[in-house]
Order: C-alpha cells, then structure tokens, then sequence
C-alpha cells in the first residue's frame, strides 16, 4: 500500500482526498493547522490520519507521495520545514503551489529528489477538472505512471515541456473557471436587464453555456466555424457578434491571460 502525505487541505486538497480517500491501495495523512478540526470531523467515518503540525522524521520516512496544496504565500515558511528530512527512496515531491518552481523546492528541500508540478483546475471538485504536470528530469516512468492514475480521477490530464508552460497553464486553465464564472454572471445579470427573472436567467444562460461546450467537444468544429454558422446575414447573432468584436473581445481574453500569466511568474520569484 503507497502512502500519500497532503501539506495543506483547503479546496483542492481536500478536492484530491475525496477523489482518492477510497482507493484501496493507499492510505492518506494530512497535516493542516488551519482547518484541522473541521477536517477531522468531516472525514470522521474515513480510515485518514491528521495533524495539525508537522511530522517528524520517522513519520517522513513512510511515505510514497508528498503533496503540498498550499497557498504560494506560506510557501517558503511551510517548505521550509521539511528542509532536512530524509526521505523513501523514489517518493515524490509534488506542488499545485501556483508559480512556484522545482528550483524552489530542490532549493528548499535538499533531499528532494524526484519533484512534479500539478496545476489542477476548481471542477476538479467534481472530478471534471485539467490538470497540468511538469516534472524534474530525475522523474521517473513509473511515477509518472502513479501520477497519472491518480490525477485521471479528477478529469483530464496534460503533461507539459517546461515550466514556462505550466505557469501559462495557471493562468489559462488554473484561473479559467474563474474567468468563465464571471462571464456567466455577466450573461446572467444582461439577461435580467432585459426583462428575465434570476431564476429563468440561470436557467437559460447555464443550459446554453453547457450545451454550446458539448456540441463543440462532439462535432470537433473550429469555435469560429461554429458561431459564423449560426451567425446568418442579417440575423441576430450576426449583431451580438458585431459588438463583441467591436470591444475587441479577443484582445481582452488575451489580456485577462497574460495578466495571470504574469502574476504566476511573479510568484514564483517570491
């Protein structure tokens, strides 16, 4: 049985343990000072260790799978802590720590040896999300392979170049939901000026959102291709069309990107 180690159980932590807790082949630990108690009487039925401090070296020494699911804030202070531990042979150090790189890490933990960055995405919640890996060059197959069987439970999985990428990957499919959380609000409260109740607004806004991102992913037509066969000559969506286009729409997603994008690299200097 493989022992995996979650350092900070916030949203996504705890996104990956409810995905995982079951598998019968590990077992789970978790040290969180923050949401402890909560933890532990939300996961009270679940065979799953927690602290609310650090462990000690020959607690370390057991597992498999270190996970830190932090804020990159507390980054430095958190990692920091487990500077001089030995650990299992072959175990991974793994970051969904946004814009930290594995240079931080080795720097940060002079044991670490085999080290993987994860940017999984919030519909990892229910299992539908993205997650993004790039890893050191000591990484080996069969981790890589581990990796992979436990990220396929919470959606789809991509494995990038460079980290380069994965900072991009942060701003795009990391923040994306974010960004298309608030581009459904917008949908919803136009809707509601022109006349639609908040109730019916959700309803229409959601389904067509939904349905628009189902048809594309079945037919595998271009975005463009698609909207101009709705958009007839003259017709309606034709001049929606106009005044997204007019406002420059393209360029602002790409601002909304690269402004993550940044922000991302910023971090990881910190």
């Amino acid at each position: 049985m493989k022992k995996i180690l979650i350092v900070g159980c916030g949203h996504m932590g705890s996104a990956l343990l409810n995905a995982w807790m079951d598998l019968k082949s590990y077992s789970f630990t978790v040290v969180d000072p923050f949401n402890y108690n909560e933890l532990k009487k939300k996961y009270s039925k679940k065979k799953i260790q927690f602290f609310d401090k650090k462990l000690n070296q020959s607690q370390i020494k057991d597992f498999d799978i270190i996970i830190f699911a932090i804020k990159p804030q507390v980054a430095k202070k958190v990692v920091s802590e487990y500077q001089n531990f030995e650990f299992k042979k072959n175990c991974v150090i793994a970051s969904i720590v946004a814009g930290k790189k594995i240079s931080f890490f080795k720097k940060n933990i002079k044991n670490a040896i085999q080290i993987v960055r994860v940017m999984p995405n919030m519909p990892a919640l229910i299992n539908e999300g993205v997650s993004c890996f790039v890893s050191n060059k000591n990484f080996s197959k069969n981790n890589k392979k581990i990796i992979d069987d436990l990220f396929i439970k919470v959606g789809k999985i991509i494995w990038l170049q460079n980290e380069i990428e994965i900072d991009k990957a942060t701003a795009i499919s990391g923040s994306g939901p974010g960004y298309v959380f608030t581009l459904i609000d917008a949908f919803e409260k136009a809707s509601q000026q022109i006349g639609f109740s908040k109730s019916i607004s959700r309803e229409i806004v959601l389904s067509t959102i939904l349905g628009s991102a189902k048809l594309m992913e079945k037919t595998k037509k271009e975005p463009s291709d698609l909207a101009n066969s709705i958009a007839v000559k003259g017709g309606t969506t034709e001049a929606g069309i106009k005044v997204l286009k007019k406002n420059n729409i393209n360029q602002i997603m790409y601002n909304t990107f690269l402004s993550a994008y940044k922000r991302a690299f910023k971090l990881g200097k910190k």
